[in-house]
């Protein structure tokens, strides 16, 4: 169980590393600039209370349409805890 653990967490550093590289090159951040850093940070806590809010759902045996419309009421009240700098940064313009 350790092993997987471990894996696990490196899998999540992996994937923030990525995040963090992607939002340094859409926005043009220098090397020091340490809100892609910070942004990708929150991303990552996103997708952490979300998968751990439906896995924690799922293993009470609900069913997956309903968990996974009650997650959507989570995003929600994870968005309402983000700032708009958050929301808006490396922000796309519609193609």
């Amino acid at each position: 169980m350790a092993a997987l653990k471990a894996r696990l967490w490196y899998l999540q550093q992996e994937v923030l590393q990525t995040v963090v590289a992607t939002l340094r090159e859409d926005t043009d951040a220098s090397e020091d600039d340490p809100l892609p850093l910070l942004v990708g940070g929150q991303i990552a806590w996103i997708e952490h209370a979300l998968v751990g809010y439906v896995s924690q759902e799922m293993m009470k045996g609900r069913k997956a349409v309903d968990v996974s419309h009650d997650a959507l009421g989570v995003l929600d009240e994870i968005e309402g805890l983000l700032s708009d700098q958050v929301l808006n940064y490396a922000r796309r313009g519609a193609e």
